[in-house]
């Protein structure tokens, strides 16, 4: 496929070739200030508590520095749930399933490494699935110590989650994929299908953008409205979240940064070898698993979503009917319901 003449067009393929819907013409507000110093508060903290239900708080952490920093938001005591969001977003995709859970479990979102007000650093390596997994392991020590505890991922946090349960079996008492499924089934099953390498066509358009590319196109604003416009529609999202994820996406350089998870893990589909596939070709994840799947999806074929109740001996996937992709924001009680059910099983 040729590469579009201009940006605008590649987002617009982009919108209809991936997890991205169309939505109405909601007319963004005005961004807040993108570059906050480590001490100022977040915005969707205070607004989290400003709107959260009971006496139970958020509040903010950081861990790490530099390059490695990652900024997460935690409520509630009990044992340890860690989300971790895909593209583009940030940690307040998950405050439903958060405001659910913060009465039994000590809940803790985190930026992704390259969104949010996490660390978006340029060179490729920091974003090697291998190393976000390390990073995450290092993460969830400082959080809980030793003790095990659950992991939840959408989108690219699920590849991350679910390639992550592979790599570290003694690390997790169980983990929830949703929306995307771990990595090495990804790209093995990509390597060969012709009808899922179509689909994911703007993987490698993204992995070929740059920071250039995007400074003379209106991609942000494409992004913004492609990915979280249907959800205003709907009312899955208030104008007041809508800002809040306008904030998280408000420069160029951030959409940049997030896109380079595509470029430091998703190889030309050609070219994947068994050692693109980490953390093994054959890994499996040996806790209980739950994937959690939108029907509406279409980012990923039927054959490849059946596969993933084989990751594991205890691996099981629920279906969402009427449901495309954002399936922790889009009728969020659905999810959360699932979830809560799996983990009190």
């Amino acid at each position: 496929m040729a590469f579009p003449k201009s940006m605008a067009a590649l987002i617009a393929l982009l919108v209809l070739t991936s997890c991205m819907e169309i939505g109405p013409a909601v007319k963004s507000p005005a961004p807040l200030d993108s570059v906050q110093p480590i001490d100022a508060p977040d915005p969707a903290v205070i607004f989290a508590n400003a709107n959260g239900s009971g006496d139970v708080k958020y509040k903010e952490g950081y861990f790490g520095s530099g390059d490695t920093r990652l900024h997460y938001v935690e409520a509630g005591k009990g044992p340890l749930i860690i989300f971790y969001h895909g593209f583009p977003s940030f940690w307040y995709s998950w405050f439903d399933q958060m405001e659910a859970l913060k009465g039994r479990y000590r809940v803790v979102a985190v930026d992704a490494l390259g969104s949010g007000l996490s660390a978006k650093p340029h060179h490729l390596e920091s974003y090697d699935i291998a190393n976000l997994a390390s990073q995450l392991d290092a993460l969830s020590r400082h959080l809980g110590g030793d003790e095990k505890y659950i992991l939840i991922g959408h989108d690219w946090g699920s590849v991350l989650a679910l390639s992550y349960a592979q790599a570290y079996p003694d690390r997790l008492h169980k983990v929830v994929g949703m929306s995307a499924p771990p990595l090495n089934l990804f790209l093995k099953h990509a390597a060969t299908d012709k009808e899922q390498q179509r689909r994911n066509q703007y993987m490698q358009r993204f992995r070929a953008t740059t920071l250039e590319m995007l400074g003379s196109s209106n991609a942000i604003e494409t992004v913004r409205v492609s990915s979280y416009g249907k959800l205003v529609e709907r009312g899955d999202l208030s104008l007041g979240e809508f800002e809040l994820f306008n904030n998280a996406l408000s420069s160029n350089e951030m959409l940049y940064a997030a896109m380079n998870w595509y470029r430091a893990n998703i190889p030309p589909f050609e070219e994947v070898t068994d050692a693109d596939l980490w953390p093994g070709p054959d890994a499996k994840i040996t806790m209980p698993g739950l994937f959690v799947w939108g029907e509406e999806d279409q980012v990923f074929v039927p054959a490849l979503i059946d596969q993933v109740e084989n990751a594991g001996p205890d691996m099981r996937t629920i279906r969402l009917n009427g449901i495309n992709h954002w399936t922790s924001m889009q009728q969020p009680e659905r999810a959360t319901k699932a979830i809560i059910e799996f983990l009190e099983k």
